[in-house]
């Protein structure tokens, strides 16, 4: 359980720095996420951008930790390895191939 505080806690800790410190400093449109975060993935070396990546993979993270918290002792934990598949690859799909 402490590992799921811990997860959630640095998810919101950098949601919200990026939100509230570096929003501002990032070049490009600021009222679609989805396209700051495909232009973090493409700049992600510089400060700004590499909290929103890192926020990014802790949300892609997010079911997977939760699903293994609740169900790791058990024949569950294949269901939450395939829901966590298909959303972060619906996530990915739609954040950084997105045309």
């Amino acid at each position: 359980m402490l590992f799921l505080f811990l997860h959630l806690f640095l998810f919101f800790l950098l949601s919200s720095l990026y939100w509230f410190r570096f929003r501002s400093q990032v070049e490009g449109p600021k009222g679609n996420l989805l396209i700051e975060i495909q232009n973090a993935g493409k700049h992600w070396k510089e400060t700004p951008n590499l909290v929103l990546v890192l926020a990014f993979i802790l949300f892609l993270l997010l079911p997977l930790v939760i699903g293994f918290q609740f169900y790791l002792r058990s024949d569950a934990n294949v269901l939450v390895v395939i829901v966590w598949i298909i959303w972060a690859y619906n996530w990915s799909k739609y954040s950084f191939f997105r045309e």
